[in-house]
């Protein structure tokens, strides 16, 4: 059978393996096995699966496969960051990122080929959006750097901040969170693992009803809809407004302070008027404001504030009570923002021109 006519066993729940394995005329238990294997003991392949019978294992060989994606690259920054360039089978590429930060070990997976939001400073979306991910090719980002790490360490968390909107690929991130989620499957709790949206109304109102009690953070931007629109063009569709309605349901639903983040451009969204618009806006949320001054861009037109600016910035945030942290820079030599590493890839490949460059990953000093 054709590799792409393989399903992946990480496609599957708990339920769902139970129901396979019956199938094959197996006891329900061995469905638990499988994914034991593969979540608990790192196996990529069934024969790694010593207790679990030959025949059976032939039976599952020939419609499954334990993974469907493979690593293409890993590149590996001064301060720990290791990026992971993951081909998939219908020979896309995403990326995911491992983040070292005292005793933490953050995965940062992608949920979609590409991005069709259009972030003007983003990599992701150049190329435009080319696919959703399947619940197994979200699921194996994490387990590739899961069974990268040495045996001294582990995955504490997990952000979905990587390529795509999360929220437009809603059933099939939502699945995968409930198997990172699951004591039988990588049992990360919901605590530590983060949904980052551009603020899809409809997307947060039924993540609010899921029961999850994940983290949200919305990239915001700007405090104000002229601004906004230029800088994130779905909000053209939605609203601050809007958004801030849909952030306060979730709270109310799940009682997780959000995270609003919020990239800073030289002469852009960095007045003390900005900062002034965005606390009276945020008044009343319960939320903090994770401040991001852009990467310098060779190419396009944005450039950081200067340190004072940004210190200034976050003043009158603290001054009107808004909780207000300026993110440390992350893997800026191995392209660890979303979309670099793909991007620099497919230029190379293409030979796409590429316009601008978007700011290198960041991690809150607070996060969870």
């Amino acid at each position: 059978m054709n590799k792409l006519q393989l399903t992946s066993i990480t496609e599957l729940d708990l339920s769902e393996s139970v129901e396979l394995c019956r199938s094959l005329g197996e006891p329900s238990y061995r469905g638990k096995q499988i994914l034991s294997w593969m979540y608990k003991k790192g196996a990529t392949d069934f024969n790694q699966m010593s207790d679990i019978p030959l025949p059976f294992r032939e039976k599952l060989e020939e419609a499954h496969n334990v993974f469907q994606t493979k690593i293409h690259t890993i590149n590996t920054s001064q301060d720990g960051t290791e990026k992971f360039l993951i081909h998939l089978p219908d020979n896309n590429l995403i990326e995911c990122v491992l983040l070292r930060d005292g005793k933490r070990r953050t995965a940062c997976v992608s949920t979609q080929v590409g991005c069709a939001m259009g972030c003007s400073f983003c990599a992701s979306g150049v190329l435009g959006l080319t696919r959703n991910l399947k619940t197994g090719e979200i699921i194996e980002q994490v387990l590739h750097i899961k069974n990268h790490l040495p045996a001294n360490e582990h995955i504490t968390n997990i952000v979905f901040m990587g390529i795509g909107e999360p929220l437009a690929n809603y059933d099939k991130v939502v699945k995968s969170l409930r198997i990172m989620n699951a004591d039988w499957g990588l049992a990360i709790g919901a605590r530590n693992i983060t949904i980052s949206t551009v603020g899809l109304i409809e997307g947060i109102r039924r993540l609010a009803k899921e029961g999850l009690k994940v983290n949200l953070a919305i990239s915001l931007h700007a405090s104000n809809d002229n601004t906004r629109n230029k800088l994130v063009p779905s909000n053209s569709k939605t609203g601050i407004k809007n958004i801030l309605g849909a952030a306060q349901e979730y709270f109310n639903a799940t009682h997780r302070d959000i995270s609003f983040e919020y990239t800073m451009i030289d002469g852009i969204n960095d007045s003390k008027q900005d900062a002034k618009l965005l606390a009276q806006i945020l008044k009343g949320v319960q939320c903090n404001v994770n401040i991001l001054p852009v990467n310098p861009i060779k190419e396009g037109n944005f450039a950081p504030p200067v340190q004072k600016t940004v210190e200034t910035f976050c003043t009158v945030l603290k001054n009107h009570g808004i909780v207000a942290t300026v993110r440390q820079r992350r893997g800026i030599n191995v392209n660890a923002a979303c979309g670099q590493l793909r991007l620099q890839i497919q230029k190379h490949c293409h030979g796409e021109k590429i316009l601008h460059t978007p700011p290198s990953l960041f991690l809150p000093a607070n996060y969870k």
